[in-house]
């Protein structure tokens, strides 16, 4: 098996399993109790979350850890805005975001708020001009995600943070940075930034366990209403066994991050060259700069060929790949895609393919064999 739906989920590192497996079997107790035991639990969440706050440079007193990235993302725009709704009602995100941000702003389109959706270039950039013209002192929040989950995108952050707290330091700030943790060197300790998301399960974590930032002078509301919380902000009996898996997690990338960007973006680099020499009439939809685009990820389109058709000529030969995010790849077209300007040709066939420190070059040199007798036989069928 060859699995390159790494941008979708990875696999859980063995020590990450061992760490989560040790708090099952000897820290089982809840960690909202009032016993002995129980406070041991909770002193190890505490350490997570200096974990998970130094790796991203971050006050570890504002992490907060959530159910993952969509619930996190609904948890901070969906408490901001109903915590500061009264007298501001423009919001601002972006064409290309991931469902839980995307829709979370289509719905308060419908409750009466004016929402801008930024354009991209056709890089999958945003328009930095655009948002300095569309900011306004009513703007109550601008939501922009790091990376991009389809084509890998890094935005500019640290720009984007500094136009909108020109413009008015009370506008908050919030970024997706799911597909962002460990796969960029962006740290936050010197980026305005009011509120950031991040997710386990795409940095060899288990499924089921992220963590959000919200900055001290941040005015939020309860979304979830509970008798335990997470610091007041997350109401849920905190899993133990996650978030130590999570915080195992984040070390392991820190200690290989290096070393194991430069592998992926080697795989990266390799696998395009190979496409474009093997396969004629494709499209890479992915920058091939570290600097610009995360070595995780390549969006590649194949004219002439349908990506779900693709994708299963794959799957036959146990090579996963996606043609899109996971969230979104059965609903028709990517929006990500179709905001960069592509042709319905280059979006009906674009595969996404997202790599992992385990992943090979003999691996990639199996993959562009079978894609290349696998899209001549699907375009000899037209």
């Amino acid at each position: 098996m060859i699995y390159l739906d790494n941008a979708a989920s990875t696999k859980p590192k063995r020590e990450v399993i061992e760490a989560m497996t040790e708090v099952m079997e000897k820290n089982y107790a809840n960690p909202d109790a009032i016993h002995e035991f129980s406070h041991g639990i909770f002193i190890k969440i505490k350490e997570a979350r200096k974990t998970v706050g130094n790796f991203l440079g971050l006050d570890f007193s504002r992490i907060y850890f959530t159910a993952g990235g969509s619930d996190g993302n609904n948890l901070i725009i969906q408490g901001i805005i109903k915590a500061n709704s009264q007298k501001k009602k423009h919001l601002i995100t972006t064409k290309i975001e991931h469902p839980s941000v995307y829709e979370t702003f289509r719905h308060y389109e419908t409750e009466g708020f004016e929402v801008d959706f930024l354009n991209v270039d056709k890089d999958g950039f945003i328009d930095m001009e655009q948002l300095k013209n569309i900011l306004r002192e009513d703007t109550l929040l601008v939501s922009v995600g790091g990376v991009n989950s389809e084509t890998g995108t890094i935005q500019d952050i640290g720009k984007i943070a500094e136009i909108i707290k020109k413009k008015n330091k009370d506008i908050y700030f919030h970024t997706d940075f799911v597909q962002g943790l460990g796969c960029t060197n962006i740290k936050f300790d010197k980026i305005p930034v009011d509120a950031v998301t991040v997710s386990g399960h795409k940095i060899y974590a288990p499924k089921g366990i992220g963590a959000i930032y919200i900055a001290n002078e941040v005015k939020t509301a309860n979304v979830i209403y509970g008798s335990n919380s997470e610091n007041g902000i997350v109401k849920r009996t905190m899993p133990a066994e996650l978030i130590t898996a999570f915080a195992k997690a984040v070390e392991l990338v820190d200690m290989n991050y290096k070393k194991d960007m430069e592998h992926m973006q080697k795989l990266k680099i390799e696998l395009a060259e190979k496409i474009g020499k093997n396969i004629n009439d494709i499209r890479i939809n992915s920058l091939l700069n570290a600097e610009k685009s995360s070595p995780k990820v390549l969006n590649v389109s194949f004219k002439g060929v349908k990506g779900e058709v693709l994708t299963h000529f794959l799957g036959m030969n146990e090579i996963y790949v996606s043609t899109g995010s996971a969230c979104s790849s059965k609903k028709g077209n990517s929006k990500v895609l179709t905001a960069m300007g592509l042709s319905n040709e280059e979006l009906e066939g674009a595969l996404r393919f997202s790599f992992s420190w385990g992943n090979t070059s003999d691996e990639i040199n199996k993959v562009v064999e079978v894609l290349k007798n696998s899209v001549e036989k699907i375009r000899k069928m037209r």
